[in-house]
């Protein structure tokens, strides 16, 4: 009997990613073994402990990375799908009219809403690199899988420079995606382009590292600056609820997220 096909929504740590730090690692070893078949001298000594160093800090980052991995899959921990419905919780939206998820990768934070809000057309949009395991043609499928794709579209763009008119959606999310916009460094202008396709009082629920210096030097600047433009801003320190494990409380994974929602 065949087994039903289930939703493909990736992982926030990719397998390439993985798979690299398995060959360094093992490349590392072959090294190491290789050294002691060099003439004992002083150089070859320091060779050895360069090697077993890089080897012992590559193994251990490859170790944190594949418990995060599994920590993370819906196969494993499911902390990926319950940070998405974190989000949602934020929201403070009637589920009437249409949904936009910025930086919508596998389609899983898309489809999540479109499930919560029955009523409600989700519009994803992403930039699909090749850095990521996402693509198009993934969110459409796993849409189809979960029953929603006749309420969900999807298509390619720029977080930076939105494909849609001023005031098109009634409510907006976006999920660990502004900090990875390389096309406007300015996480302040990214953030007002999001809001400029909202309509008047619509909601939004936006999680990124705001907790991370290099992307927000002045989160409490750029909080004050939107509440003056917006009806309604808040923000929330997301990093130590109860569904991530201190595990993942580190500035790699989930240590610097934050959230800001409210009403435009």
């Amino acid at each position: 009997m065949n087994q039903r096909a289930t939703p493909d929504y990736a992982n926030w740590i990719p397998k390439r990613l993985l798979t690299s730090l398995k060959l360094a690692a093992s490349l590392l070893i072959l090294l190491l073994v290789a050294s002691f078949f060099l003439p004992f001298n002083t150089f070859v000594v320091a060779l050895r402990i360069a090697l077993g160093a890089l080897t012992v800090v590559t193994l251990g980052f490859f170790g944190y990375m594949a418990h995060a991995h599994t920590l993370l899959s819906y196969e494993g921990g499911g902390v990926q799908g319950k940070i998405l419905d974190n989000v949602l919780r934020y929201l403070d939206w009637d589920g009437s009219g249409t949904l936009l998820d910025i930086g919508c990768g596998s389609g899983a934070l898309t489809i999540k809403a479109a499930k919560k809000y029955p009523n409600a057309l989700c519009v994803g949009m992403d930039y699909w690199g090749a850095v990521w395991d996402y693509a198009k043609e993934q969110c459409e499928r796993n849409a189809e899988l979960e029953g929603i794709s006749a309420r969900s579209s999807f298509q390619k763009g720029d977080a930076a420079r939105l494909d849609f008119p001023d005031g098109s959606f009634d409510a907006a999310v976006s999920n660990f995606v502004f900090h990875e916009v390389h096309t406007q460094p300015d996480k302040l202008a990214l953030i007002r382009e999001a809001l400029r396709v909202l309509k008047p009082g619509a909601s939004f629920a936006f999680e990124d590292i705001f907790f991370s210096k290099k992307n927000y030097p002045e989160l409490d600047t750029l909080i004050k600056t939107l509440s003056e433009e917006v009806k309604d801003i808040r923000f929330v320190d997301t990093r130590k609820n109860d569904f991530v494990p201190v595990f993942l409380r580190t500035p790699l994974i989930a240590g610097e997220m934050g959230l800001i929602y409210g009403k435009k």
